[in-house]
Formats: structure tokens, C-alpha cells, sequence
């Protein structure tokens, strides 16, 4: 009896310092070293970003002041390869951007609308939209891509109002189509990135080469210095044909050696990014730069002319060396 007894006692006890088993055992606590679970993932790869530039310059060309933009971007991985076995990762990437001149601050017509007289006004409005997807592949030492961006550009200075003042005449811009094969490795502490970008609707090249490197101050703060260097190849950035060959100083390439696009070096961009990490997904980048144009670009650079003695709102800063800088508020999801 007392030895049944024992037993018994025994098996409950050896029961009870059993753990109970559902699924996966919980891990055992210690006050010392409390389990922690490791960090979610959840972004969903995309990045929203609104944003502010003194002058909008694109390849090269000052487009006007106080240029207000707004974008998503996103890369989404279609085939990942692990690191160990070379075969790296193929992503599509995507973005839309908008932009527009505030108050129709535009580089083109600083006579427009005077052409009897009166102060220099800048009136052309401009806006463009890019909407842009590629397929990259990253092969671990360098990253090749190949995409596809349209650009509709809008505004007066778009449909040739803001030229001459008058709508019909062929002046403005066209869309842009472009295809765009690109490079991009690191050389150290350098990265390096270039493309080739051939537009199918007007024609003509263009090539860009930029390099940029980062440095951290601090957990939060880093400065990334960066430089940009542009060639086109019969280039004429989207310009109908009429506003290439406007007489008198009004339109975009007035030398007849550039009416057909033009062929050179356009212009170095050199800059400075801060960076800023708000917290672990929202970024505030302010950024100053020069946009120093050359070659074909340099020579293009004048003062307002007039035609028959009357002005006609040609040119005059589209093409000059300028400083601007600008912010960014970029939010990743």
C-alpha cells in the first residue's frame, strides 16, 4: 500500500514538471535574457516623395524656377538568387513622377508678353509628367537595367504659347518616348552609374554618366557629394522642329548647326546631398547644386535678342551656369 502510494505520488509529480506540448514548445523565460522576436519585414518596397527645387534643370537645361514635384517609386523582385551561388536577383522597377513650375516661373520667355514695352516677365507655365518601368538585374558586382519611360510634358510653354504667343504654329514640345539601357557598380567607395537613352518619338541620344559617394556622420545625418556629366547625339531634349529653327533669339537651338539636334557635351552637374533619417522610414534630403552648362549647351547661352527691333522673349537663361538647391521629403512603405 505505502509502496503504491509512493508510486503514484511520484508519477504525478514527474507529470506535472512535464511541459505541455501544443504545436511548438514556448521558449523558456530568463529574467536575464527575455526572448525577443526578431523584427517584421512589412514594407511593401514602395517610396512616396514630395519635393521642392529653386530651378528645375533636367540634362543640362534650366527649365524655370520654383519647381514643385511629387513622386512614387517602387521595385518589385521577380526571381531572387542567394548571394552564395552568383546567380543575383532580377526586380521590376517603377515610378511616377509630377512636376510643376508654381507661379509659370519659366527660363524660356523672359519677354513674353512684352513685346511692346514693359517690364521682363517670365509667364510660360510648364508641368510634366514621367511615368518609367525596367527590369534589373543585379549581378553582384554590377547591375544591368532596361526600360521604358513616357514623359508628357504640358503647359504653355509645352503647346508653344509660352514661344510666341500664339497656339497652332508648330512651337512647343513634343512627348517623349524613351528607351534606357543602364549600368551600375561600385568602385570602392564610389558609385558609379550610366546610361544610354534613345528617344523614339523625336529621335536623338542621350548619354549620362554620375558618380556619388556617402558620407555617414552620424547614425542619422550623412552627406553624399555627387557629380554629372552629359553627351548628346543629335539631342534636341523633346523641342518640335519649329521652335528649333524660331528666328531672332526665341527658339530653343537657333544655330543652324543645331536645328537638327545638337551633338556634344551638354553640361557637368556637381552637387551636395544631406540626408537626413527622420525615423526608420521617412527621409528629408536637402541638396544645393550647379548646373554648369558646355559645349553645344555653352554656346547657347545669351542675352534676350530682338528681331526687327522687337523683343521677342528668346532665351536667356535656359543655358547659363546656375546654382539652385532644393528639398526632399521621401516616406518608405
Amino acid at each position: 500500500m505505502k509502496l503504491n502510494a509512493l508510486l503514484k505520488t511520484l508519477g504525478f509529480l514527474a507529470l506535472a514538471a512535464t511541459p505541455v506540448v501544443a504545436g511548438t514548445s514556448a521558449p523558456a523565460k530568463n529574467p536575464k535574457n527575455p526572448y525577443i522576436a526578431p523584427p517584421v519585414n512589412d514594407d511593401l518596397g514602395i517610396t512616396a516623395s514630395i519635393g521642392y527645387d529653386s530651378n528645375y534643370v533636367w540634362r543640362g537645361i534650366n527649365y524655370g524656377q520654383h519647381w514643385v514635384r511629387a513622386g512614387l517609386n517602387g521595385a518589385l523582385l521577380l526571381v531572387g538568387g542567394a548571394a552564395e551561388d552568383g546567380a543575383g536577383s532580377t526586380s521590376l522597377l517603377w515610378d511616377v513622377n509630377y512636376g510643376s513650375l508654381a507661379g509659370d516661373q519659366d527660363s524660356f520667355s523672359p519677354n513674353i508678353g512684352t513685346l511692346t514695352g514693359g517690364a521682363i516677365k517670365n509667364t510660360a507655365s510648364f508641368q510634366r509628367l514621367q511615368l518609367g518601368a525596367a527590369i534589373s538585374h543585379d549581378f553582384g558586382p554590377a547591375a544591368v537595367s532596361f526600360g521604358y519611360s513616357f514623359i508628357h510634358n504640358m503647359g504653355s510653354l509645352a503647346n508653344g504659347s509660352g514661344m510666341n504667343g500664339v497656339v497652332g504654329q508648330g512651337y512647343g514640345m513634343n512627348d517623349i518616348q524613351q528607351l534606357t539601357l543602364g549600368v551600375n557598380t561600385n568602385l570602392g567607395p564610389i558609385n558609379l552609374a550610366s546610361s544610354a537613352n534613345y528617344d523614339l518619338f523625336n529621335g536623338g541620344w542621350y548619354f549620362d554618366l554620375t558618380a556619388k559617394s556617402i558620407i555617414t556622420v552620424t547614425d542619422a545625418i550623412s552627406i553624399v557629394p555627387h557629380a554629372g556629366l552629359g553627351y548628346g547625339l543629335n539631342y534636341n531634349a523633346g523641342f518640335t522642329q519649329a521652335s528649333r529653327n524660331l528666328v531672332g533669339g526665341g527658339g530653343f537651338l537657333t544655330n543652324s548647326s543645331a536645328q537638327n539636334g545638337i551633338s556634344g557635351w551638354t553640361a557637368l552637374t556637381v552637387g551636395i546631398d544631406f540626408p537626413i533619417k527622420l525615423n526608420s522610414r521617412a527621409t528629408l534630403t536637402p541638396y544645393v547644386a550647379a548646373n554648369l552648362p558646355m559645349g553645344p549647351y555653352k554656346n547657347l547661352a545669351r542675352s534676350a535678342t530682338s528681331y526687327a527691333g522687337t523683343p521677342v522673349g528668346g532665351p536667356a537663361t535656359p543655358f547659363h551656369s546656375i546654382v539652385y538647391y532644393g528639398v526632399t521629403l521621401s516616406v518608405r512603405f
